[in-house]
């Protein structure tokens, strides 16, 4: 096991081992909870398992600023496909990757139940409205077809030769904050299954013959990624009691702030209070993986989650012209 693998498909946890400026730029900007986030990875490396490319993630704490959240994502999301495509009306073939019948998975499939698919309409509708030219396809998974999803993908694209692929699909967190709470956008491409360790062939540029470009949104952690977040508010709940300022608070808080220092740390903590996060989890993939216990989770309101998220990413994308 790569002694840096962090168990996420999201860039911004991936990089964190990675040198700003050596290995990727980054650039942020925030709009009220709304942070939009921009990291452009300049070469490939163990330290992260992402390829060269432009990664984009939205995120946020709710779904209360639906609206606003919606614009960012359009305006995202038009930018990488005209910086992919040159052509005004480009053919878009959109892929919903993943199981309709497991929630957590079902992100991809539900929102192309969603989307409006014109290419049948014709051409004076389409250009009256702007629509864009699309297809919608949900390929389901190779349990249920029996075939790779990449070779069932290439055969079609081969067969209408689209201007440009958008993969929709689940991804995997490695911290509880982030699932369902980001969206992350890139012009590279998405290996099915990835987050959970079920690796398929890829759908890029490379395997496809025509620019790629991927959405996803974290809808599950693995379980060694969730015990070392629980450690980490354990030692933040172990601090705060120990000081005199915040150990008689009450009341919900969305976390607990600080820190043990090393002699604490090893006190309350033990030995395992010594090792960095990196190192406890994968720790705790060592324990768990030969008595496959390596369990994958998801939220338990992962069923209104994936509701609102599928509306968000289809309305929002309906409501895209060029």
């Amino acid at each position: 096991m790569n002694k840096y693998y962090t168990r996420s498909d999201l860039a911004i946890e991936s990089l964190a081992y990675a040198t700003r400026e050596k290995d990727y730029k980054h650039h942020q900007k925030q709009d009220g909870d709304i942070s939009i986030e921009t990291f452009e990875i300049l070469q490939t490396s163990p330290l992260y398992p992402h390829d060269i490319g432009k990664y984009i993630e939205i995120s946020f704490p709710d779904y209360q600023d639906f609206e606003k959240i919606s614009q960012h994502f359009q305006k995202q999301l038009s930018l990488l496909i005209k910086e992919k495509v040159k052509k005004i009306d480009p053919l878009i073939l959109w892929i919903g990757l993943g199981n309709p019948t497991l929630t957590s998975d079902a992100i991809g499939p539900r929102t192309l139940n969603q989307i409006r698919a014109t290419h049948h309409y014709s051409i004076e509708e389409r250009h009256r409205h702007q629509y864009y030219d699309t297809m919608c396809i949900a390929p389901g998974v190779m349990a249920h077809t029996g075939m790779e999803t990449a070779d069932l993908l290439l055969a079609l694209v081969q067969e209408f030769q689209p201007d440009l692929v958008i993969a929709i699909d689940a991804l995997c967190a490695q911290s509880y904050e982030k699932i369902c709470r980001v969206i992350q956008m890139n012009n590279v491409g998405i290996y099915p299954g990835s987050g959970i360790g079920n690796h398929r062939k890829n759908i890029s540029e490379a395997t496809m013959g025509v620019p790629v470009l991927a959405i996803g949104v974290p809808t599950v952690i693995h379980v060694s990624s969730l015990v070392s977040d629980v450690y980490n508010l354990l030692e933040g709940y172990f601090k705060e009691s120990l000081d005199p300022s915040t150990a008689l608070k009450v009341g919900k808080r969305k976390r607990y702030e600080g820190r043990l220092n090393e002699v604490q740390r090893r006190l309350i903590l033990g030995e395992i209070g010594q090792l960095s996060e990196q190192k406890r989890i994968q720790l705790l993939n060592e324990v768990l993986n030969p008595i496959e216990n390596q369990f994958v989770m998801s939220d338990k309101q992962i069923d209104f989650d994936i509701e609102m998220l599928s509306k968000l990413l289809s309305t929002s994308i309906n409501s895209m012209t060029y």
